[in-house]
């Protein structure tokens, strides 16, 4: 995959093309604000307000794994370890693998799609492109944002499980507190 990686990020590196790079730094900037965004607006429309507390829980625990994760791979990022690459954004300072911009969204899309069905694939579309992104602009190969990816689909999962369970458990004792009178 080292191959691979590499000449996908030197193909890309400085293209910098005038209407894709912009739209590029926009998705790389906003994703985490868009899924908030999203997650209140499905809140406001299905009138139940814990999908916004969520995706802020999803947003949380994806930046805690992604940092203790980023310091067990420890991989540089391209531009450190390939001259060929000239990252069109300033370079962020941590680790490569696994990116957190594609860890954060993937877990984002997974919470919300999960709780709106009907928006999974569009919310799964921009996650995506949020991750391309972040190869596009020079900070990460391929592999960092598919092991992102595949690290929010199964956190976004788990967190969306077990916020089900926790609710179903707080439903069922809630009877047995009604009937002491509490």
């Amino acid at each position: 995959m080292g191959a691979l990686d590499r000449r996908i990020v030197e193909a890309l590196s400085g293209l910098d093309w005038p209407v894709v790079t912009p739209v590029m730094k926009l998705l790389s900037a906003t994703n985490e604000i868009v899924f908030l965004l999203v997650a209140v607006g499905v809140a406001i429309a299905t009138r139940r307000l814990a999908l916004p507390a969520l995706t802020l829980v999803a947003i949380i625990v994806a930046g805690r794994v992604d940092a203790v994760l980023k310091a067990l791979f420890d991989r540089p990022r391209p531009p450190l370890s390939d001259a060929h690459v000239h990252p069109l954004v300033a370079l962020p300072p941590d680790p490569s693998m696994p990116s957190g911009h594609a860890l954060t969204s993937f877990t984002c899309a997974m919470v919300i799609g999960m709780w709106a069905p009907r928006l999974r694939t569009g919310l799964l579309t921009y996650a995506a492109l949020v991750a391309l992104s972040r190869v596009y602009l020079g900070v990460h190969y391929p592999s960092d944002v598919i092991v992102g990816a595949c690290i929010g689909c199964l956190l976004g999962w788990l967190l969306f499980r077990g916020w089900l369970i926790c609710g179903r458990a707080l439903r069922e004792r809630r009877p047995a507190l009604d009937s002491r009178g509490e």
